[in-house]
């Protein structure tokens, strides 16, 4: 009887060894969290185990990552998959129809990003056409004037210059019967009556030379050798006058003078107030239905083409072992510990029991060999 006793006791003894020196074992895996001194000493094996390799084991638990799990084949696996590129799809197509529908108007989306919008349009509108039409006067300065009008624009100019005589011999006969125009001419009839005749002139003062001089000046204009070498003269006049150069005609003065006219001009009809002030929906409701349904899958799966042909080099510029050794790393041990013991606690509490069998069976195999 003392001798079963002695091997129970053995037994209990090495399990309690063994259970015991497995459980510090693996509470030596994380404790103590930091190193601990007696004097100038440190206590040996502290800190535990994974806080002492915390940062050989984020480094090696980044490369893992990399290397098997979160492969460049395996990401691209995943994003060209149907039912994932649907769920993006579709979630794009949410937040584009929600904007488009959008009662907001431009200038209120744009104000946040490009303050008082319309008066900067209008300055940069106001900037670039005068730039531009400095431009296109600098060229046509540059030109003879019959090159600005061409072969047409000469043609059209010869053809009214009838129309320019008759209209200028109509209201040279309309001027000689006017009251100011039978005044210039009396004042001219009295001059040349006192300058030929001299003291005779006194005889025929009585004598109204106006109106015998203006039914034959009257027949002058309305003579057809008049309107046609009227206009056989303006139209020389005008052939040699398209000869010169634009610049000839276009002083520094005139020219700023037209460039700010049209610049002002066209500025100032320029509806950008109105164009800001209306809704975006006032702009895509014609083409919500196309962009939802058309465009907006063609842009999904271009994007994820693109994004995916690319995997290797965007995955290797995230670096991605990195972030993952940089946030183990930044993790507390005791929460490090929390996650491991979540994981295994229930392995860690078998290997905790197998030690204490193994004990016992040692002590059991002691006892026996005691006994005998």
């Amino acid at each position: 009887m003392e001798s079963l006793v002695k091997v129970f006791i053995m037994i209990a003894i090495g399990a309690t060894i063994g259970g015991v020196t497995n459980f510090l074992a693996i509470k030596m895996l994380f404790r103590p969290h930091h190193p601990k001194y007696i004097g100038n000493m440190r206590v040996p094996f502290t800190p535990g185990l994974i806080p002492k390799r915390r940062d050989e084991l984020a480094t090696s638990l980044g490369k893992t990552v990399v290397k098997h799990l979160l492969t460049p084949e395996g990401m691209r696996k995943r994003l060209l998959d149907e039912q994932v590129g649907g769920h993006i799809t579709y979630y794009v197509q949410g937040e584009v129809r929600t904007m488009l529908r959008s009662d907001q108007t431009i200038r209120s989306l744009i104000e946040p990003l490009y303050p008082d919008a319309e008066t900067r349009v209008l300055a940069e509108a106001d900037t670039k056409l005068r730039q531009e039409l400095r431009l296109v006067l600098a060229d046509v300065k540059t030109r003879k004037l019959y090159e600005i009008l061409g072969e047409d624009g000469m043609d059209r100019v010869r053809g009214i210059i009838p129309e320019i005589v008759d209209t200028l011999l109509v209201k040279s006969e309309e001027y000689f019967y006017s009251v100011e125009g039978e005044a210039q001419l009396r004042h001219m009839v009295d001059s040349f009556v006192q300058r030929r005749l001299g003291f005779i002139a006194g005889f025929v003062q009585n004598l109204n030379f106006v109106e015998m001089i203006r039914p034959e000046i009257i027949n002058i204009l309305r003579g057809g050798s008049t309107r046609s070498g009227m206009a056989e003269m303006i139209t020389r006049e005008f052939e040699r006058f398209s000869e010169r150069s634009v610049d000839t005609l276009l002083d520094d003065r005139l020219e700023e003078r037209l460039i700010d006219g049209v610049t002002t001009e066209v500025v100032s009809r320029l509806p950008v107030g109105e164009l800001l002030d209306r809704t975006v929906h006032s702009y895509t409701r014609d083409i919500e239905d196309r962009v939802v349904d058309e465009l907006v899958p063609a842009g999904v799966r271009l994007v994820i083409t693109r994004f995916t042909d690319q995997m290797e080099t965007v995955m290797d510029r995230l670096k991605i072992d990195q972030i993952v050794q940089e946030q183990v790393s930044s993790l507390d041990t005791s929460y490090l510990e929390e996650i491991v013991l979540s994981i295994s606690k229930r392995e860690f509490r078998a290997i905790t029991w197998l030690g204490a069998l193994l004990g016992g069976m040692i002590g059991l195999i002691q006892g026996l060999i005691a006994i005998i």
